[in-house]
């Protein structure tokens, strides 16, 4: 045992030093441990040790990871862009899937081999796109919304190609429509005592653990394996019966203190998974032509993207929402590399296959991190040859009545903050047309619109949006969206144009309200020290008699309450 905890160590030193060195170039780690697993493999490190203590450990990796895909899933995301979500998801799968496969077969892959890549390829990694998208601070913009809406798509279908593969048998062969039929019934029982688990038992389970955090932990890793254990009894993986805890988990008012824990779990177990992939594709990379994984690795990093751009833009999106979308999908999904060691391990394909893929992960995902970082650069530099290929559609403007705008007031953001500042501007003008709202969260606007004021369903890093709220004829504008880069971008497009009013705007951190004010911005609010204010002088004022705050507790939970407005 000592020995193999050396072993280990070794092992996951190695992948720290690359991790270093890769995050240096703004790359993802997994990639640090695939390279990890390629090295340790070509120096001979798995020829003397017990691979069995690593396969348990890369197991509990999928297991983990997909416990928490299940715990974290937000349908409630795909509201925001329904339609555009599962058109872009399922159509670019289905795209991608028949001119992969036809793109396979001319280089030689047997019908199965291709059909397994081409669907494995279809997916993009949520894990490295979110990612992403957090380091740029644009999940909440349009494009980031889409982004996350396709991605939910794609793990729906993912994970019902997993629990479909996971159902069949040892060997290459074809099951029978008898054992398809089999797998549909087992897998319906399986979500069906699911359902009824957290319904009427986690419910309770999970009551009695909530007082403490350690105890609660405890519970749900005993949830998720008993059901990976259920899961494996009835024929199918650990991963989907772990997947299926999760979504029992998901709806609960404890899934926010289960995955915070489970994180950690899932970020060790899974960086074994990788290392053993990276060790797997250096035993099999001399027969994998490397010819294929270029053609292969162009086709995920211009093909998919086209693919989905063409689906955007017929669904009338502008041209920079529709590239910014379709770029993030611009490399190959952790869940394309499980799908095909399901299918190494039930023999549908050999090791050169998922060999062949994971060469075209690294590549891909490499590549495809700096298109998501740098976008809006690429983008610029493509902006008019687009304009060529790809006019414009025509489409209703943003803000009603534009032309009527002068001293108007402009407020980027209308929830909680925001609201408070558009009760306290209605008392300032007679023409609510004259008080300009920006939101993305359509249930905001409709309330907004209801109430009467010129809302506007939009993006503020989108410049479209931006030139229509007619900044140059503006007496205030007032920005509560936190984001740095937002806000800067706004003060100086708005500086622009000749904008003489003050700006407010709004900033989690001081060192960032300090950028604002360099960049022009005349009044920083950072929440977090007005927060400190407001308290201290609440203290300040029941010093004296510290039971009232107690007295007091209704009606500030009415004040909350007034301001849920969606």
């Amino acid at each position: 045992m000592p020995t193999a905890f050396l072993e280990l160590a070794s092992v996951l030193v190695l992948a720290t030093i690359i991790g270093i060195i890769l995050r240096s170039f703004k790359q993802p780690l997994i990639l640090a441990y695939i390279f990890s697993g390629i090295i340790i493999s070509l120096f001979g490190f798995f020829k003397n040790i017990d691979k069995s203590v690593f396969d348990l450990l890369s197991n509990l990796g999928i297991a983990f990871l997909l416990f928490l895909v299940g715990v974290e899933l937000k349908t409630q995301d795909l509201k925001y862009v329904g339609k555009t979500a599962i058109f872009t998801g399922l159509g670019q799968i289905f795209f991608t899937l028949v001119v992969g496969f036809i793109l396979l077969s001319g280089l030689g892959q047997s019908p199965i081999e291709a059909a397994y890549i081409a669907f494995a390829i279809t997916f993009s990694s949520t894990v490295i796109i979110i990612k992403l998208l957090s380091e740029k601070h644009d999940l909440q913009s349009l494009y980031g919304k889409i982004a996350i809406g396709y991605l939910l798509t794609q793990d729906f279908v993912a994970i019902s190609a997993l629990m479909i593969l996971s159902g069949f048998g040892q060997g290459g062969h074809l099951p029978s429509m008898f054992s398809i039929l089999l797998i549909f019934v087992k897998g319906l029982l399986l979500v069906g005592l699911t359902y009824l688990a957290s319904k009427f038992i986690l419910p309770i389970l999970f009551k009695l653990t909530s007082t403490s955090t350690e105890l609660l932990f405890v519970a749900a890793i005993a949830w998720a394996f008993l059901l990976s254990a259920v899961g494996a009894i009835a024929g199918f993986s650990i991963a989907i019966g772990a997947f299926l805890a999760g979504v029992a988990i998901a709806s609960s008012a404890y899934r926010l203190q289960i995955s915070a824990r489970v994180k950690p779990l899932r970020d060790f177990f899974i960086v074994i998974f990788f290392i053993l992939l990276g060790a797997s594709i250096s035993v099999s990379a001399s027969r994998v032509m490397i010819v294929d994984i270029l053609v292969l690795s162009l086709f995920i990093l211009f093909g998919k993207p086209l693919i989905m751009l063409a689906i955007m833009k017929t669904l009338g999106f502008r041209n920079r929402t529709a590239f910014l979308s379709s770029v993030t999908g611009a490399q190959i999904s952790e869940f394309s590399l499980i799908l095909l060691t399901t299918g190494v391990a039930l023999g549908h394909i050999s090791g050169d296959t998922l060999s062949l893929v994971a060469g075209v992960g690294i590549v891909t995902i490499a590549l495809s991190s700096y298109l998501i970082l740098y976008g809006e650069r690429i983008y610029r530099f493509l902006e008019k040859p687009f304009l060529v290929v790809l006019p414009q559609v025509a489409r209703e403007p943003y803000v009603l009545n534009r032309e009527k705008l002068t001293d108007h007031l402009v407020l980027v953001g209308g929830e909680q903050m925001g609201w408070d500042i558009l009760e306290f501007l209605k008392t300032k003008t007679r023409d609510k047309n004259q008080i300009v709202v920006v939101d993305f969260n359509p249930d905001i606007i409709k309330q907004i619109t209801a109430s009467g004021y010129n809302a506007v369903f939009g993006d503020i890093s989108d410049p479209e949006v931006l030139e229509e709220l007619e900044f140059g004829r503006a007496k205030l504008i007032v920005v509560t969206d936190p984001d740095v880069s937002d806000n800067i971008h706004l003060i100086r497009f708005a500086k622009g144009k000749n904008y003489k009013g003050p700006i407010i705007a709004t900033a989690y951190w001081l060192h960032d309200a300090i950028r604002l004010y360099e960049s022009g911005a005349d009044y920083v609010v950072v929440p977090e020290t007005v927060g400190g204010k407001h308290l201290a002088k609440l203290l300040g004022d029941h010093w004296d008699n510290l039971a009232a705050i107690k007295k007091a507790k209704s009606q500030y939970f009415e004040e909350l309450l007034s301001h849920k407005i969606f």
